[in-house]
């Protein structure tokens, strides 16, 4: 009842699927109208002849008589109800106009996007030039913090992560499935791909990987991307990482750098850790993002690291027409349920007075 009651307060939100309909309605009335007038009408004239009949005849009562005027009596009462039927008609009608209420705005659907994050798995990362809460942490468990809330709130993105040292292997391929890429994220480790930094076959495996997605699927809509965190520390493989960013150029897939680690021996852990401290090459990872036109940032700090890769989520949305979605209820089920109602008392009121005319009449 309470929605039925906010049915009619938001009556300004509601739209009809099936508008025709509603001819019927004014259609219904004036017929309706046209039989109550020649009922009455009728009605008089019958009664008006019967008086006339019965003052020129002999006048007898018959032991039925209360019986055949109370029949009357019903007949009569019978015509009072056709309101009700027509109450019922017009819910009825209202029904098959399929009244939708209109609400708030929907969320605009995910944007079609494929980002493989490339990331640096090589000894280097092992290097503990951060501060968080007081405490010194390695730059692989700063990376992997940032990355999985990333993730997280990426909802029906396609993402993929790609891990080098020696070699580039796919860790996850392009997937929409976050805890899937939550839980391989985890569990990459410095020194799980080797030791040393093959930027450039990283580099190349992410290109491969993004356009035969692209071709497989034939959609040339989604927006693919780049990202690639690492520290730079002496590049090696067998691709060189300005080829492997021409790569990336000639498939037109933006290459976003974000490097990770400090830029001076300044930042380097007091303690001797047994690895000469390498800071983070900046010079060439902007090379390798302006070759595809892309933006590099610096991780100088996890604050920093946070906003580089919202500042890549952010510029790199894939503009597309979409029409607003509105949450749209279906109404037409409370009009049935109501005319139902109605119907269904006024039969049961029709029942319960003729069960007490019966019983009145075999009591005489």
């Amino acid at each position: 009842m309470n929605n039925f009651i906010t049915i009619i307060q938001n009556w300004k939100s509601i739209e009809l699927n099936h508008a025709e309909w509603l001819w019927l309605i004014p259609l219904f009335i004036v017929i309706n109208i046209t039989l109550i007038i020649f009922h009455n009408k009728y009605v008089t004239e019958t009664s008006a002849a019967s008086l006339n009949e019965v003052s020129s005849k002999k006048t007898f009562i018959h032991p039925l008589v209360s019986l055949l005027q109370t029949s009357l009596f019903s007949v009569n009462k019978k015509a009072n109800f056709s309101f009700l039927y027509l109450i019922v008609f017009l819910f009825l009608v209202v029904a098959l106009s399929q009244p939708i209420r209109v609400g708030e705005k929907l969320p605009d659907p995910p944007q079609e996007r494929d980002i493989i994050f490339i990331v640096d798995a090589s000894v280097s990362m092992i290097l503990r030039d951060y501060v968080l809460n007081g405490e010194r942490i390695d730059r692989m468990s700063l990376l992997k913090g940032v990355l999985d809330n990333f993730i997280e709130n990426l909802k029906g993105e396609k993402m993929s992560i790609i891990v080098f040292g020696d070699q580039a292997y796919t860790l996850v391929p392009l997937t929409s499935d976050q805890y899937l890429l939550r839980r391989m994220l985890s569990r990459v480790q410095a020194t799980i791909a080797g030791r040393f930094n093959a930027i450039g076959d990283a580099i190349a495996l992410a290109v491969k990987q993004a356009t035969k997605n692209q071709y497989q699927r034939g959609n040339t809509n989604r927006k693919r991307v780049l990202v690639l965190l690492t520290d730079a520390d002496q590049p090696t493989g067998n691709i060189d990482p300005l080829i492997a960013a021409e790569l990336a150029k000639n498939a037109k897939l933006p290459l976003y750098t974000i490097a990770i680690g400090a830029t001076s021996l300044a930042a380097e852990e007091s303690r001797q850790s047994g690895l000469l401290y390498s800071p983070v090459d900046l010079d060439l990872l902007q090379r390798i993002s302006s070759i595809t036109s892309a933006k590099s940032y610096h991780a100088g700090n996890p604050s920093a690291l946070k906003n580089a890769i919202q500042a890549i989520n952010l510029h790199e949305t894939n503009k597309r027409k979409v029409e607003p979605q509105y949450y749209r209820e279906e109404l037409y089920y409370w009009f049935l349920i109501t005319a139902f109602i109605i119907f269904s008392l006024q039969q049961l009121v029709s029942l319960f007075k003729a069960a007490l005319i019966k019983n009145r009449h075999v009591r005489k």
